[in-house]
C-alpha cells in the first residue's frame, strides 16, 4: 500500500469541497447559504462508507482530511501573524491545524460508529457529535481554542441568530449542523426515491429553520434597548513591526496619535469612558516593583491621569502590569488599567485567557523557564474580577473588560453579566494579523471582532471595541454594529453604548446544549465500547474473522 492510500481516503472530492465551503462560511466571506450546506458533502460521503471496521477507518481518514482543509482555510492567519517575526511561525501554525484535524477525525469516526451500531438518525448524530467536538476544543485548559465555531459564521446576520440568548453560539452550531444533516437527508432521499421522498426532510428543514429565526425576529422587534454610557474610542494605528523593533518610538507614536485624535473630537463632547487599545502602555511595566527599586512607569500613569482630568471622563487603557513577589521576583501580566479623574489608577484587570506560547507556555508554571519581557510566554493568569462601575450623566453604569482574544470565551462575558455588568469593553491589538498592504491582511482581522457580536447577543449587552489598528466598533444588544472603523487608519469616535435590563437564559444557565451534546456523544461511545466487550452483543464474524455489520443506511 502506497503512502497516498494510507493517508487519503477513497473519493476525497466531497471532503475537499466541504472544507472549502466551510472556509467560505467564515469571515471575511460570510456567505450565508454556505453555513446551511457546507457540511452536506462531508455527511453524504460518510453515508457512502461501508458499515465495517474498514469503513470506520475510512471515516477517520476522511474526517482528518476534511478538518485539514477546513481549519487551514480558517486559521491560515496563524502563519501570517508570526512569519514576519520568526521562522517558528510554521510550527505554531502546523501544530494547532493537526490537532484540530485530529479532533475532526474523532468526530467522523464517532459518527460512523454510532450510525452503524445504534442506527441513530443523521438528524441526531451529526449535530450531537459536531457540537461535542466544539466542546472538546473549547475545554483544553491552557490550549482551549473556541475560535470561530460553526455558529459564529452567522455573526454578520444578527437578525437570524437572536436565539443565541437562549443557547449561545455553540447552540447555534448545533442548529446549523442539524440543518446541514436535514439537507443531506433530503439529498439522499431524493437520490433513492425521487421527489416524493423529499417531503419529510423538507418539512423538517423548514421547521428547524423557521422556529429559531422567528424567535430572533420577534426579539429584534420587541427587545427594550436603552443607552447606558457615552464612550470615546481611540484607534492609534501603531504598526506591529514598530512596536517590536523600536518600543520607545512605538510609545511616542501612540501618545502622539492619541493626542491628535482626541483633539479632533468636536467641542470636547461629554464622555463617560474613553478606551485605548491593548498594550498601548507596553514600553515598560506600569506598576512599581519595590524589590527591584523600580518606581514604575510614572510618565504613563501621569499621562493617563491628566487625560482623565482634562476630558472629565474615566479612562481604560492596556499596559504591562506586574506584581512584586520579592526576593527579587515579579510576575508580569497583560493588563488593563482604569483611571478616574482626581484618583488616578483605581483598578487593574489582568488577562485570564492567555494566547498559548505567545503569552504563556501551556501546562508549565512560569518559574520553569526564564522570564522574558513581553510576549515571551511568561505572563501570569489573572483572577476573576467584578465589573467596574463608572459615573454617567444619568447615574452610573458597569462594564466588564475583555483583553484581546478573551472575546472568544463566552464564560467571561457571562460572568460579567451575572455580576451586574451593563456592557462589555474589548481592548485589543490586532496588528499581528496583517499589515497595511491589502495582500498582507489576513482573515483574522475580520474573524476576531465577529466574536464580539455573539457575546453581545448571548448576554444582551452592548459592547465597545478599541483596536490598535482596527477594527474598532460599537455593538448593540441585538448584535448590530455601528461606528465601525477602517483597518490600519488612525481613527476615533464618540458613541453611546446600549444595554438591556434582564438576564438571558444563556447567562443564567450557560452552555446547556453543548454540555448535553458532549454527554450524549460520550455515553454513545461508552455504550459502543461495552457492546464490544459483551460477547452476546458482538456482531457475527465472517470467515476471514472481520466483523460483519449491516449496511449503513440513509436517514
Amino acid at each position: 500500500m502506497n503512502w497516498r492510500a494510507r493517508i487519503v481516503p477513497d473519493r476525497a472530492g466531497p471532503l475537499l469541497l466541504g472544507g472549502v465551503l466551510m472556509g467560505l462560511a467564515h469571515p471575511p466571506f460570510h456567505l450565508l447559504v454556505t453555513s446551511f450546506v457546507a457540511l452536506v458533502p462531508f455527511i453524504v460521503w460518510l453515508e457512502g462508507l461501508p458499515a465495517t471496521p474498514e469503513g470506520r477507518k475510512q471515516a477517520r481518514k476522511g474526517g482528518f482530511l476534511f478538518g485539514l482543509v477546513y481549519y487551514t482555510l480558517v486559521l491560515y492567519w496563524l502563519l501570517v501573524a508570526l512569519i514576519f517575526y520568526t521562522w517558528w511561525a510554521f510550527f505554531a501554525f502546523l501544530a494547532p491545524i493537526l490537532i484540530l484535524a485530529t479532533f475532526m477525525s474523532w468526530v467522523a469516526g464517532g459518527i460512523h460508529l454510532v450510525r452503524t451500531r445504534f442506527r441513530w438518525p443523521l438528524q441526531v448524530v451529526i449535530p450531537v457529535f459536531w457540537t461535542a467536538g466544539e466542546v472538546l476544543r473549547a475545554h483544553l485548559l491552557d490550549v482551549s481554542f473556541p475560535w470561530m465555531q460553526f455558529g459564529d459564521t452567522l455573526s454578520a446576520y444578527p437578525i437570524l441568530v437572536g436565539a443565541a440568548d437562549l443557547v449561545g453560539s455553540r447552540g447555534l452550531s448545533f442548529w446549523l449542523a442539524l440543518a446541514n444533516a436535514l439537507v443531506a437527508s433530503g439529498f439522499l432521499a431524493y437520490r433513492s426515491g425521487g421527489w416524493r421522498a423529499l417531503r419529510r426532510p423538507a418539512a423538517g428543514l423548514l421547521l428547524v429553520l423557521a422556529l429559531p429565526i422567528a424567535y430572533s425576529v420577534v426579539r429584534w422587534q420587541t427587545l427594550d434597548v436603552r443607552p447606558v454610557a457615552r464612550v470615546g474610542v481611540v484607534q492609534p494605528n501603531v504598526p506591529q513591526h514598530l512596536r517590536i523593533t523600536d518600543r520607545p518610538a512605538s510609545a511616542d507614536s501612540a501618545f502622539r496619535s492619541a493626542a491628535t485624535l482626541i483633539s479632533e473630537w468636536p467641542g470636547r463632547e461629554r464622555m463617560d469612558l474613553v478606551l485605548f487599545p491593548e498594550t498601548m502602555l507596553a514600553l515598560r511595566y506600569v506598576d512599581p516593583l519595590a524589590s527591584f527599586g523600580y518606581p514604575g512607569w510614572t510618565a504613563a500613569r501621569e499621562w493617563a491621569a491628566e487625560l482623565a482630568e482634562a476630558l472629565d471622563a474615566e479612562v481604560a487603557v492596556g499596559g504591562l502590569g506586574a506584581d512584586d513577589l520579592g526576593d527579587p521576583e515579579f510576575q508580569p501580566y497583560n493588563s488593563a488599567y482604569h483611571f478616574r479623574p482626581g484618583e488616578g489608577v483605581v483598578n487593574r484587570y489582568d488577562k485570564r485567557f492567555l494566547v498559548p506560547f505567545v503569552e504563556r507556555v501551556p501546562f508549565m508554571p512560569p518559574e520553569w523557564f526564564q522570564a522574558i519581557p513581553y510576549a515571551g510566554g511568561n505572563f501570569g493568569i489573572g483572577e476573576w474580577q467584578a465589573p467596574i462601575e463608572i459615573a454617567t450623566e444619568d447615574g452610573s453604569a458597569v462594564y466588564g473588560t475583555m483583553i484581546c482574544y478573551e472575546s472568544i470565551f463566552s464564560p467571561l462575558a457571562r460572568h460579567y453579566r451575572r455580576s451586574g455588568a451593563d456592557f462589555l469593553v474589548n481592548i485589543t491589538n490586532d496588528s499581528w494579523f496583517g499589515r497595511d498592504a491589502w495582500w498582507s491582511r489576513s482573515s483574522a482581522l475580520w474573524q476576531h471582532p465577529a466574536h464580539l457580536v455573539m457575546r453581545s447577543i448571548e448576554t444582551r449587552m452592548g459592547a465597545a471595541r478599541s483596536g490598535n489598528t482596527g477594527i474598532s466598533k460599537i455593538v448593540d444588544p441585538l448584535g448590530r454594529v455601528s461606528h465601525r472603523t477602517d483597518l490600519f487608519e488612525p481613527a476615533s469616535f464618540v458613541a453611546d453604548v446600549s444595554t438591556t435590563d434582564r438576564l438571558t437564559v444563556y447567562v443564567r444557565f450557560g452552555d446547556v446544549v453543548g454540555t448535553l451534546a458532549a454527554l450524549a456523544a460520550l455515553l454513545a461511545l461508552c455504550a459502543s465500547f461495552l457492546k464490544d466487550r459483551n460477547p452476546r452483543g458482538r456482531s457475527p464474524r465472517g470467515a476471514s474473522g472481520e466483523t460483519v455489520e449491516p449496511a449503513n443506511g440513509s436517514a
